[in-house]
């Protein structure tokens, strides 16, 4: 049954477009990461850095594809992104840790407790971090270089920048 319903959808292949826009690359590239990661059974927090960097990567997306109609519209779509797609993820992990935070004053006041924090959250504020500031390396190499170094730029940066947060990461919830 699924193979008849995949050659229905063979002849619609002949009247795709070519996409020369590397983000919706640097998407998928995420979203791979996040499979993999999750398929080779490590921690939610590395998946979380994978849709932390999604969901940024998604929101610089469209905020390029929109219309600027008023200040600071990038930032607001950016930031909505992660909300849609992180937070609702968060209600099907349970999976937490604890930060302790020693700073000062009586034990048990507001600065000396020990808070519980959702690893897929953890990752996906790393991640969401990490992705953004591989977007404005390869902005500021565009700038500087007046073009792109080597081909497809932008995801290898990303991509790079992910592994890279995601090693201590393992090694700190491991």
């Amino acid at each position: 049954m699924r193979i008849k319903k995949l050659l229905a959808l063979l002849p619609s292949l002949f009247f795709i477009q070519g996409v020369s826009a590397h983000c919706p690359l640097c998407t998928g590239a995420v979203i791979a990461g996040a499979v993999g990661a999750k398929y080779l059974g490590l921690d939610i927090s590395i998946v979380g850095i994978f849709a932390g960097a999604f969901a940024i990567s998604t929101g610089l997306w469209i905020s390029r594809k929109l219309k600027t109609y008023f200040k600071y519209q990038s930032a607001l779509i950016i930031i909505a992104s992660f909300l849609l797609i992180v937070f609702p993820s968060l209600a099907f992990v349970k999976d937490v840790t604890y930060v302790p935070l020693f700073l000062f004053g009586n034990p048990g006041s507001l600065f000396n407790k020990v808070y519980f924090i959702n690893k897929l959250l953890i990752g996906s504020v790393i991640g969401s971090l990490a992705s953004l500031f591989a977007y404005y390396l390869h902005a500021h190499i565009k700038l500087r270089y007046g073009k792109v170094l080597i081909p497809y730029q932008g995801v290898i940066l990303t991509v790079l920048i992910l592994v890279l947060s995601s090693i201590p990461v393992y090694f700190i919830f491991k």
